[in-house]
């Protein structure tokens, strides 16, 4: 009688532990997805105010209005993709004289502007490349086993994000064509 009852005991610790270690492996597989997509959410507000940041800085650090400011943005990212070509200082410097001219500030000022601009639009970059991470993330936790019996409906609630990019980027990856003449 003692040795069943030990026995019983035994079998009923096991189940025990079984259903203890099920259960908090489904909270954690949970709350997990629920912390990525969170963050992704809340990456979502950091591009956002990452691209307002990067707009106010021009028109607070110049006193300019809005279109001023969209048009220096404009200028700026034409330099630095000269610079990307591997172009040489003169090109650059010469750039930088008719880009300034052309917004009626002096070369100095502008650099400064640009300088402003080209940090702002890195932390952008980064930004949105983060956000694509976490999306990554969240959709390959969702899709592992034994993840994806608990959490798997979830991947449509996190939808890919959409990247701010140039009109040019965009048609070229709907064309799938590249208008090779950069500069």
């Amino acid at each position: 009688m003692k040795k069943g009852c030990i026995i019983c005991g035994g079998v009923f610790g096991i189940i025990f532990l079984f259903f203890v270690i099920c259960i908090s492996t489904y909270f954690s597989i949970v709350n997990t997805e629920v912390s990525l997509r969170k963050q992704y959410e809340a990456q979502q507000n950091v591009v956002e105010t990452t691209m307002d940041k990067m707009r106010k800085a021009i028109m607070n650090e110049n006193k300019v209005t809005k279109d001023w400011a969209d048009k220096f943005i404009q200028s700026v990212v034409a330099q630095s993709e000269g610079r990307k070509g591997g172009s040489g200082g003169n090109f650059v410097s010469a750039k930088v004289v008719t880009e300034s001219n052309k917004l009626g500030i002096d070369s100095t000022m502008y650099m400064k502007l640009a300088n402003t601009i080209e940090g702002n639009l890195s932390e952008y970059k980064n930004a949105q490349d983060r956000l694509t991470d976490i999306w990554r993330e969240h959709n390959t936790y969702c899709l592992k086993m034994p993840n994806k019996l608990f959490v798997g409906d979830y991947v449509n609630q996190v939808k890919k994000p959409e990247m701010i990019s140039s009109a040019t980027v965009k048609e070229a990856i709907q064309t799938k064509k590249l208008d090779d003449n950069l500069l």
